[in-house]
């Protein structure tokens, strides 16, 4: 197979910034059928965040829904958080989630890193890492290898720097790095390189 071949995964899901009470149940619907899809390997980005303009219930409202898809699909959840660290939790508890969830850009404290992989949450760490003592780069040194991705989001930087400063952190070879992460994606979304 060629990298032509290769098929194009994606995920997908609706952003608390995005969410809108009359159109939100249509795409919702539009959700369930592309989750559905063999090239859609995850649900989100999707969660809560207390700094949207979208009022928190109709966000609440919204993320229940995609948990049950999510599970239902048994497709990995990438959240998207805000504030809401405790919110979320319960909602995933409440909600009997079964699929693994991927905290996205994370940079918040170590505690809320301590609950989150307590919670056998995993976290990808982004340009926030290449920060002077960022909390995203002491989450790293804690959560341990097995436990992260790392990504470059919407930054306009390339995903070596990222890499770079994640090998930095770790004490590691760039080289024994990517194959972690290519072992944690394998082992989250079920596909093999």
């Amino acid at each position: 197979m060629d990298s032509s071949d290769k098929p194009n995964y994606y995920s997908y899901g609706l952003h608390p910034w995005y969410i809108d009470e009359f159109t939100y149940e249509d795409y919702l619907r539009k959700l369930e059928i592309i989750a559905d899809e063999k090239r859609c390997i995850a649900i989100g980005e999707c969660g809560l965040d207390k700094l949207s303009k979208v009022n928190f219930a109709l966000q609440e409202k919204a993320f229940v829904e995609q948990i049950r898809i999510a599970n239902h699909y048994k497709k990995p959840m990438i959240i998207h958080c805000v504030k809401a660290f405790n919110e979320l939790v319960n909602c995933l508890n409440l909600n009997n989630n079964e699929v693994p969830v991927i905290i996205h850009g994370f940079n918040n404290n170590e505690n809320i890193a301590k609950v989150l992989l307590n919670h056998g949450f995993y976290f990808s760490f982004g340009k926030a890492l290449l920060g002077y003592e960022s909390n995203a780069e002491k989450a790293l040194k804690n959560i341990g290898r097995k436990n992260f991705f790392l990504e470059t989001d919407d930054a306009d930087i390339s995903i070596k720097y990222i890499y770079k400063k994640a090998t930095e952190i770790l004490g590691v070879d760039e080289e024994i790095l990517k194959q972690q992460v290519q072992s944690n994606f394998e082992t989250i979304f079920k596909i093999k390189k």
